[in-house]
């Protein structure tokens, strides 16, 4: 399959299905992830991620956002250079939102490490594109900037937690639950909001509290 992804002359359509099939792989456990990353998976799923097709795009997203926690995929998002590319394509959701789904749900994941927490916070997008995670509008998407925010503050180190007070993303978060805290369930009736977004809405509120008290 790895093989497939990197064939320049196979169509789109069998990369993309290939790509479905390492991501599947991917997530069934490490002796797995060490086949693909034996196999070069790592540069071979980074190429892919510039595609100009859509699909084959996500999918490379995707699959490499499950070969996390593997000590070889931390080190690669560990290196600045990698890392702007994940932070771009997070904030791209109005164009590719798929992707950028994917791409925020790997930093979510990611950023509990600490090398690559302190990489982070110095790619020179990192606090517009949190800004705009939170602010977009989007639950599933503002539930992964949260998600990367606290686990930058749960480390508890200086540089992760200075980047934080940077983004001015805790300000945001305190007006959140100001606004939607109180009352929650009258005020996410007056939204009209559908059961499963009633849902993560209390998990993103949950969240939003938990960096404010984080910061103390």
């Amino acid at each position: 399959m790895i093989g497939l992804v990197n064939d320049n002359e196979s169509a789109d359509l069998a990369k993309f299905e290939a790509l479905l099939s390492i991501t599947n792989v991917a997530s069934a456990g490490i002796e797995t992830k060490n086949r693909i990353i034996s196999e070069k998976g790592i540069p071979i799923l980074n190429y892919a991620m510039f595609s100009d097709h859509e699909m084959v795009r996500r999918a490379a997203t995707e699959a490499m956002s499950n070969l996390i926690p593997h000590e070889a995929m931390m080190e690669h998002l560990a290196n600045g250079e990698k890392l702007r590319l994940w932070v771009s394509f997070a904030s791209d959701y109005e164009e590719h939102f798929d992707c950028a789904k994917a791409a925020a749900g790997c930093l979510a994941m990611a950023s509990a490490d600490l090398k690559v927490a302190q990489s982070l916070v110095k790619c020179a997008s990192f606090r517009s594109t949190i800004m705009s995670l939170l602010e977009c509008g989007n639950l599933d998407l503002m539930h992964r900037g949260l998600v990367v925010l606290l686990n930058l503050l749960d480390l508890k180190d200086p540089t992760c937690f200075e980047g934080v007070m940077e983004t001015g993303a805790t300000r945001f978060c305190e007006a959140y639950v100001e606004s939607f805290g109180g009352g929650i369930t009258r005020k996410m009736e007056e939204l009209g909001l559908s059961d499963a977004d009633e849902g993560m809405m209390k998990v993103t509120l949950d969240l939003a509290k938990q960096v404010v008290s984080s910061i103390g």
